[in-house]
């Protein structure tokens, strides 16, 4: 089946309000949860998380709702937060905008272009307004925030931040009690994922754990299943899981590793060296200091066919995702040693890259990794509290990135008059639909609050034109929001709405869809 022209874009419409709709409530500091089934229900109140877990039975409406999940899961891997203010802005554009194509006429191509440059204005205008995050209140105040407004939580962020520093490892786990505990442990982070997804082993959060593995680094290509038998061998006979670390990992021996992970004789994953040539094996010493065993370097002569348990690295906890993989806990002893070998080669640096490279890795060795055990009185409240504890850590990090602006939806409303002319006349049709999108996040915000004001972004209060005043949801006034610790990341912000722009101009030049039993000759 195939549908045209304006059935075609409410048909996209029906299901992106389906997903803002669901998400909305969501935002803010007086937001609601949702309620998702599984085999143990799931009470969370994060965007992206809500989004995928929405379907409709239409697959037109669902290709709205596919395109919905886009704009959240853009704005997710991007700043790791802002997901709900992607999908209310989103829907904004593309709804005012389908009504301005139909009523007035006015191009949906023109439209999209008019759309981009005024989309790019506001951003500079996001970016020029930053203000750098210098001080542990801020940092605070920004997790506090993006905590649904919990003071402990974002007291406990801070305080993580302060322990291991703004580029330190944090770790969120579960814990067996009721109680948020902070624990900061030996281990690593190194920017290598998994090589193929079906290495995942928890598909929700799309990661693969290991507890108490076994670890395996070297140099070499390895292509022959024969090559890494001896290795599978100690891990399956120690029945531990295994984690190769290898230059790379493919023909027989990728095929019979995934073989044996499907049939499930064996719990295995392959990340690439952490960096090439000498360096691979230099940072790998780096590793071994921390977690123990040996680095096979296949360069000096080390044949794989002899390595032994002790040849292994050890740890109490491996966490790997696509782009990165954490190292908590560490069976060696070399730490100590490896920083004076470190320092020795910094004293002999021949320029400053080898200086910055060398004192990274030195702060990588001894700044350990932050491990935060999320504690709930039940397993739902314990995995709603640990959602709330990623989302706000990573506004944190994205935070200290970027800086962060005015919050409360206000950034976004003092960006407005960037989209006039000197005289205070809209630009053009895509300013003038950008401005009415910009003010929706403040909307949802009123709709969410008390609002016993009875306010709205037609009637809003003067002040709150004033720069730095706004709407403080919590209290249901009129506040300095500055002053008053309210304020989002500029990243996050930023995000957003080029998340929420991309797709909604897509949107807007939607003429045809086709339905997947559709057959073309």
């Amino acid at each position: 089946m195939i549908i045209f022209g304006e059935e075609a874009r409410q048909k996209l419409m029906e299901g992106i309000d389906l997903v803002a709709d669901t998400v909305a409530p969501t935002l803010g500091p007086q937001a609601r949860t949702v309620i998702l089934e599984s085999e143990k229900p799931i009470i969370i109140n994060d965007g992206v998380t809500i989004a995928k877990h929405i379907s409709h039975p239409d697959q037109f409406v669902n290709m709205g709702v596919k395109l919905m999940q886009s704009v959240a899961g853009e704005a997710q891997g991007y700043s790791g937060d802002g997901t709900t203010t992607a999908s209310i802005l989103a829907r904004a554009i593309s709804k005012r905008g389908m009504e301005m194509i139909e009523s007035d006429g006015i191009s949906p191509v023109k439209l999209k272009t008019e759309l981009d440059v005024a989309v790019n204005l506001v951003i500079a205008h996001l970016m020029e307004k930053a203000i750098p995050v210098e001080d542990n209140e801020t940092i605070k105040n920004v997790a506090t925030i993006s905590a649904n407004n919990d003071e402990k939580l974002g007291a406990l962020i801070s305080e993580v931040i302060e322990r291991v520093g703004k580029d330190g490892v944090i770790s969120v786990q579960e814990a067996n009690s009721i109680e948020t505990t902070i624990e900061v442990v030996d281990g690593l982070q190194i920017p290598k994922g998994f090589i193929s997804h079906l290495m995942m082993n928890k598909k929700e959060t799309a990661e693969c754990i290991f507890e108490n593995p076994l670890i395996f680094m070297c140099n070499a290509d390895i292509r022959n299943a024969q090559d890494i038998i001896p290795v599978m061998e100690i891990a399956l006979s120690n029945k531990r899981p295994l984690l190769i670390i290898a230059k790379s990992f493919e023909g027989t021996a990728l095929n019979s590793l995934l073989f044996n992970l499907m049939h499930k004789t064996i719990e295995c994953a392959v990340i690439p060296c952490p960096n090439f040539g000498d360096e691979a094996i230099e940072e790998m010493e780096d590793m071994a200091a921390i977690l123990g065993g040996s680095v096979y370097n296949v360069d000096i002569g080390a044949d794989i066919a002899e390595v032994k348990f002790d040849d292994l690295a050890q740890c109490d906890r491996v966490t790997i995702t696509k782009a990165s993989t954490t190292f908590i806990g560490g069976n060696g002893n070399g730490k100590e040693e490896r920083l004076s070998t470190l320092n020795a080669q910094l004293e002999n640096a021949p320029n400053d890259w080898f200086v910055d490279k060398i004192k990274y890795r030195m702060g990588r060795i001894s700044g350990g990794v932050a491990v935060i055990k999320v504690g709930g009185a039940t397993e739902v409240e314990m995995m709603e509290r640990k959602e709330r504890l990623d989302d706000a850590l990573n506004a944190t990090r994205a935070a200290m990135q970027e800086g962060v602006v005015i919050g409360g939806g206000k950034s976004l409303i003092e960006a407005i008059p960037v989209l006039k002319d000197v005289e205070g006349n809209t630009i053009n049709q895509g300013s003038k639909l950008l401005q009415y999108a910009l003010r929706q996040p403040l909307q949802v915000l009123f709709d969410n609050g008390q609002n016993q004001n009875k306010f709205d972004t037609n009637n809003l209060h003067p002040i709150t034109f004033t720069e730095g005043f706004g709407y403080n949801a919590l209290t249901d006034t009129i506040d300095n929001l500055m002053e008053s610790g309210i304020i989002d990341p500029v990243k996050v912000t930023r995000s957003s709405l080029q998340a929420a722009a991309s797709i909604a101009g897509m949107v807007l030049t939607t003429e045809v869809l086709v339905g997947a039993d559709e057959v073309l000759v």
